[in-house]
């Protein structure tokens, strides 16, 4: 059989926004396991969204997002300004030059990404997406319990799948080697994966893979034994199911926190523990160590919480510059911590308190804007209940993600930053389409 090129040229006829959005879908779908190949496409999409540069301008939700940069910017100009002084601390002022690459082009992103989320029909595609591309992280976790770590190398070493060994870490982390990565990293696909599941009129055999990958996607949340992934999982199910669930699924999560609490709570009598514990599997009452309130400030979470006051307190404008934290809190305590366990916080410490506020500030309007136009449809008999329910699905994910870095901080890493900045492009633009539009189509 002889094959023309031409029956093998699959880029004949396509225009640029076809290649752009090609090339945001593969991005997309390879974001959680090859990485790598992910950003070059995704920096394709890009690139031909900001073909028209001029209408980034023109979208008042970009400047916010344009004020903090150059804030950062200017923060970053001032920690070299005091070179020496910095030296002295054993702080380095290229860091902060080296940690805008965290922020502003994603800043960028999130215009761009736009183009790609536009409907809801894109949306939905995007969704199905990053369920599809993080079934490859469940087979590496797998792979984790069965002592199978690789490496695999594809493509000369350009996309390496490594999984540290179960023993040397106690919980599955699959490609992502961190336990609590990997637990926000599935709990965030998690609100797509129940969407469509519960979604009507769906038929057999595909309620049946769905609810396959379903369980695949608890048993990995679960076996990653991280506190914030068994929460986000609880939080946003609810959402996605619907105020009518709250009936059956309220008394079921006030039964399972009452019963951890007669576990771990010191107050309890020993008796009681001891039995509750013959009860609760052992991975999960080990999470919540005994819990008192006589001294708050010796949990280690809500000190760092104040040494980064402390800090934001001594430099508000300019901060102290990225990465600092470690350093300071290392100086102050004697002890040594990657981070301040609050992305707001640690964004303040690193570049002042004012792009934190905004940038956190206009996070949070996103949200509230969204669960406002999502009460609203929620009333109307006419929704399409498909988009709907993908529509809380974006949302819940969003909320979880906020949530999550309230009290921890996995945004540094380049899959959950991307991730992070998706969610929010696809609310804001959820958020431009007409409510009362009746008719919405999958192409348009």
């Amino acid at each position: 059989m002889v094959i023309s090129f031409n029956q093998i040229n699959i880029f004949k006829g396509l225009n640029q926004e076809k290649i752009g959005t090609y090339s945001f879908y593969i991005g997309v779908f390879f974001l959680a396991s090859a990485v790598g190949l992910s950003m070059i496409f995704l920096l394709v999409s890009q690139f031909i969204s900001f073909l028209k540069p001029s209408q980034y301008l023109k979208d008042k939700w970009n400047y916010p997002l344009i004020t903090s940069a150059i804030l950062m910017s200017i923060s970053s100009f001032v920690h070299f300004l005091r070179y020496e002084k910095y030296i002295d601390l054993n702080l380095d002022p290229k860091l902060s030059l080296l940690g805008l690459i965290n922020w502003l082009p994603f800043f960028l992103c999130f215009w761009g990404f736009q183009k790609y989320l536009n409907s809801p029909g894109k949306r939905l595609l995007t969704s199905k997406l990053l369920i599809c591309g993080s079934i490859p992280v469940i087979f590496s976790g797998i792979l984790q319990l069965l002592n199978i770590n690789g490496p695999f190398e594809l493509f000369n070493g350009f996309i390496i799948w490594f999984q540290k060994p179960i023993s040397d870490i106690g919980s599955v982390a699959g490609l992502f080697n961190n336990q609590n990565y990997a637990g926000l990293w599935m709990v965030l696909v998690w609100p797509f994966c129940l969407s469509e599941l519960i979604r009507p009129n769906i038929e057999l055999n595909k309620r049946i893979i769905l609810s396959i990958i379903c369980s695949l996607f608890i048993a990995f949340i679960t076996l990653t034994d991280s506190r914030n992934a068994f929460l986000g999982f609880i939080i946003s199910s609810p959402i996605v199911l619907g105020s009518a669930s709250l009936v059956w699924y309220l008394p079921i999560i006030i039964l399972a926190f009452l019963s951890l609490a007669l576990t771990v709570l010191p107050i309890i009598p020993n008796e009681i523990q001891v039995f509750m514990k013959t009860i609760i599997p052992t991975r999960i009452y080990t999470l919540f160590p005994e819990i008192g309130l006589s001294n708050l400030t010796s949990y280690p979470r809500i000190n760092k919480w104040l040494a980064s006051f402390s800090f934001i307190f001594q430099k508000p404008v300019f901060g102290w510059g990225a990465a600092s934290f470690p350093i300071l809190y290392s100086l102050k305590s004697g002890e040594w911590f990657g981070h301040s366990h609050n992305l707001p916080l640690e964004l303040a410490i690193s570049y002042g308190f004012l792009p934190s506020a905004i940038i956190f500030s206009f996070f949070v309007l996103i949200l509230y804007l969204s669960y406002r136009k999502i009460s609203k449809l929620s009333k109307r008999r006419d929704k399409n209940q498909k988009y709907f329910l993908n529509y809380k699905a974006w949302y819940a994910a969003s909320l979880i993600f906020f949530l999550s870095h309230l009290v921890d901080i996995q945004y540094f890493d380049v899959r959950i930053s991307t991730f992070c900045w998706i969610l929010l492009a696809g609310l804001r633009s959820y958020l431009k389409e007409d409510l009362e539009k009746k008719v919405i189509t999958l192409n348009n």
